[in-house]
């Protein structure tokens, strides 16, 4: 089930005064769930988390393929993966599949090139016209772990682009893809824990989902601030570099708040937003040639200032603000 249905139910009264509720039907055919099984009820602030007491029902899809280009493609597959498909079965009658270049890809190894993006995910069988795939991990691991990794990847990646503007050496620019890819793999590994879970509410759901949508997004403009250092080719005048140098102080202070919520790194965010914004002015006066980079450093700074609002929205949902 993909979507979240809000289904009303009358409680009724028993004659020792205890309450009880009868269960949706799809939901306990879609899971298997019968008379005599066994839940486990987790209490949630103002909800409660019924959970199978047994093993879960494997979620499979089958994809034509035929129907995709290769970035629509690619899109539907991820999508399948975070919202936590197990198994994906994947037919075609055509051999390649078209590049958003207009070229044509072999079918095959497009998907053999998207399933490693997939954490815990491999080939289980492979056809002529037939490629299925799915999650061989038995556990995943946990979510806190997975985004401190995110964080982590995030500001390493960075890190080593300020490093190549102070050494005037982008040798190491070209492998930039590999890292990008590999932090995007984790958030969308991110994704798929939070829909698979019942551990978090709806609200904790939505507000992390977003956060880590806006992490993807900053991730990117570090790839074009890559792509575009090497292209240029030149050496980064200090008031790029200054502009990068404080977009990532932004990162890692943002990163802060998230870990341990105060309303000082707030006003702190704020004002380093503010700083960033008249560096990045500063920039288009004195080094226009250099827009193509530095402007990703002042977008990176706007997308990670989007995440201030879900994080207090994280924060409300546990109840710790407003007393």
């Amino acid at each position: 089930m993909l979507g979240v249905v809000n289904i009303k139910r009358k409680v009724i009264k028993q004659g020792n005064g205890t309450l009880t509720i009868t269960l949706p039907k799809g939901w306990t055919d879609d899971i298997g769930l019968t008379g005599n099984d066994e839940v486990d009820i987790t209490p949630n602030q103002n909800n409660l988390i019924v959970t199978p007491n047994k093993p879960q029902k494997q979620k499979k899809i089958s994809i034509d393929v035929d129907k995709f280009e290769r970035l629509s493609f690619a899109k539907f597959l991820i999508a399948c993966y975070e919202q936590g498909f197990d198994t994906i079965d994947m037919h075609f009658t055509k051999s390649h599949v078209t590049s958003w270049r207009g070229g044509k890809e072999d079918i095959s190894k497009v998907i053999n090139f998207f399933v490693t993006r997939l954490i815990g995910f491999e080939v289980l069988s492979q056809t002529k016209n037939r490629v299925s795939i799915g999650n061989i991990s038995e556990k995943y691991l946990k979510f806190d772990s997975i985004l401190s990794r995110i964080f982590f990847l995030i500001e390493e990646y960075f890190t080593n682009l300020i490093n190549a503007f102070e050494t005037n050496d982008y040798a190491s620019l070209k492998e930039s893809q590999i890292q990008h890819d590999n932090i995007t793999k984790l958030i969308a590994l991110g994704s798929r824990i939070i829909y698979d879970s019942p551990e978090f509410s709806k609200v904790e759901a939505m507000n992390l989902v977003t956060i880590l949508n806006l992490l993807d997004k900053i991730t990117d403009f570090i790839r074009d601030a890559y792509r575009n250092t090497s292209l240029y080719n030149k050496k980064i005048s200090r008031n790029t570099l200054d502009l990068a140098v404080n977009a990532f102080k932004f990162l890692e202070l943002y990163r802060h708040f998230f870990n341990k919520f105060s309303y000082e790194e707030i006003n702190k965010l704020d004002d380093l937003r503010g700083e960033v914004k008249d560096l990045h002015i500063q920039c288009v006066a004195k080094v226009p040639k250099e827009s193509a980079i530095n402007s990703n450093f002042d977008a990176l700074v706007d997308t990670l200032h989007g995440a201030i609002k879900p994080r207090i929205a994280l924060e409300l949902a546990k109840g710790k603000l407003g007393n």
